[in-house]
């Protein structure tokens, strides 16, 4: 799943209504949920929720391991995984 924003407190977050709801949709009825964020959405956070961060198998990441927000996320349980 593709998401706008990514960040500690806002959770997993897109711009329109619409998607963020047709995005909850699909999440609850699959198996498993992963997230696709390039590095410039970690931390950030767009207008309309879509899921908290434990309501996702993980979120797969081209950010660094250093990365403060990162290790925020990580230190809440959030399973990243790296793609550098």
């Amino acid at each position: 799943m593709g998401i706008t924003g990514i960040h500690p407190t806002a959770g997993l977050t897109t711009g329109d209504a619409d998607e963020a709801a047709m995005k909850r949709a699909l999440a609850a009825r699959a198996a498993d949920t992963y997230v696709l964020g390039s590095d410039e959405k970690i931390g950030t956070a767009s207008r309309y929720g879509v899921l908290a961060l434990d309501a996702v198998t993980a979120i797969i990441a081209d950010v660094a391991d250093a990365d403060p927000t990162a290790r925020e996320l990580t230190a809440q349980g959030v399973t990243l995984l790296h793609t550098r």
